[in-house]
């Protein structure tokens, strides 16, 4: 059995999440090792929209001019509504925020943040992580990954919507809420405007179809759903979903005479955080490992970052203080501080707001009404609380159309 040198820090996945925590962790002088059983770059089933507040986070991490060099820069999105009606709008700015999201596929991303870690002083190595290690009083206290062991005081998974490993953590979701969707890029389109497209016609509600310019003459291209728990998916598979969008005449016309330049895959997103459990003792969640993906835009780049920034505070405090079995407690009360309350109301702005007839009177008020289009578009981007958009005078202006 061959155990490498202890680490400080051991995380699992080296996605967003995982990458910038070793960033942040590697950069205030801590041991980090980041283990992926990938080779990067590897390609991640997304819709690849990098928000405003992803791009702060990018900044911080040193990489925002590498993404900014590679990506699409979007700066004006448009909604379709399941009557066919629209509007579009720009990116707006907000309390220093960027005006304008980025397209950037994973493919490029996900290793760009990994290479940052490394650069940082984090140690990335290839292994399949099988199991979590624990001692006589069940802390956890590293991984094993076929005959070897990682073993650190802290042990953090970023393993995304896959479950395998958390079930072993004894921290896998009974009935997670999940989301589900499909995509592929197609390149030798018309020439794209700076716009994403959002459309929520021949879609499953709630759920949507999106089309993502990653340049002016390519675009990542899916749809998908969401599934509450213990609910009943609409289509036997986000594929089906996928057929019926592209099948749209909008849609088919946008794509008529361009080539799929990839498989269409399907994925699943986990968006179940009010409910998930996140830490144990000697061990970290953090991304969409805890169901950090918006259940209202299925967004999940930016809640990785964050929750990354989030925890590398309190595990550097932690470390510091030398209580790092007090870890698991202090985690879950800064996750829940920052983000539970966002959640919990987003997804009642989707349960009340993704039915059609609310759509299609929404998009016909905010053709008219800049203020309630802006207000809708910030929350969506997690700029505002979601409350804002249940106040009687917000619903009266929505609902008398």
């Amino acid at each position: 059995m061959s155990t490498p040198a202890a680490s400080d820090v051991v995380i699992v996945g080296a996605g967003p999440a995982g990458s910038a925590l070793a960033y942040f962790l590697a950069a205030a002088g801590r041991s980090v090792r980041l283990l992926d059983k990938a080779a990067f770059p590897r390609d991640k089933t997304c819709g690849d929209g990098l928000s405003p507040r992803a791009l702060r986070v990018l900044e911080r991490l040193g990489a925002l001019d590498e993404v900014l060099a590679a990506g699409f820069r979007i700066r004006r999105l448009k909604l379709f509504a399941p009557d066919g009606g629209w509007f579009e709008a720009p990116i707006p700015a907000h309390q220093g925020l960027a005006d304008y999201a980025v397209v950037l596929p994973r493919f490029q991303l996900d290793d760009l943040i990994r290479r940052r870690a490394v650069a940082a002083g984090a140690e990335f190595q290839r292994v399949t992580v099988s199991d979590v290690l624990r001692d006589s009083a069940g802390q956890v206290t590293g991984v094993r990954a076929g005959p070897a062991e990682f073993r650190a005081p802290v042990t953090v998974l970023a393993t995304g919507a896959a479950t395998a490993l958390l079930e072993r953590a004894g921290l896998a979701p009974a009935q997670p809420a999940l989301g589900r969707a499909a995509r592929t890029y197609f390149t030798d389109l018309p020439g794209l405007a700076d716009a994403v497209e959002f459309h929520f016609d021949s879609v499953p509600l709630p759920g949507y179809g999106w089309v993502f310019p990653t340049s002016p003459t390519s675009a990542n291209v899916g749809a998908g759903y969401f599934v509450r728990a213990g609910g009943r998916a609409p289509h036997a598979s986000p594929r089906q979903t996928y057929d019926a969008f592209v099948a749209n005449p909008y849609v088919a016309g946008l794509l008529a005479g361009a080539q799929p330049a990839a498989p269409v895959k399907g994925f699943p997103l986990r968006v179940d955080f009010p409910a998930a459990r996140l830490a144990a003792p000697g061990l970290c969640l953090v991304g969409e490992a805890c169901g950090l993906v918006n259940p209202l835009t299925g967004e999940g780049v930016d809640y990785a970052l964050e929750s990354a920034e989030v925890a590398a505070e309190t595990i550097l405090a932690g470390l510091r203080a030398g209580r790092p079995a007090e870890l698991a407690a202090a985690h879950t009360r800064a996750l829940r501080g920052r983000f539970l309350r966002g959640f919990v109301n987003v997804g009642r702005v989707r349960d009340l707001y993704l039915q059609p007839w609310v759509l299609n009177r929404f998009v016909r008020v905010a053709q008219r009404d800049e203020g309630l289009k802006l207000r809708l578009i910030n929350i969506a981007l997690g700029n505002l609380d979601p409350l804002s958009a249940l106040t009687p005078g917000t619903l009266w202006r929505v609902l008398r159309g």
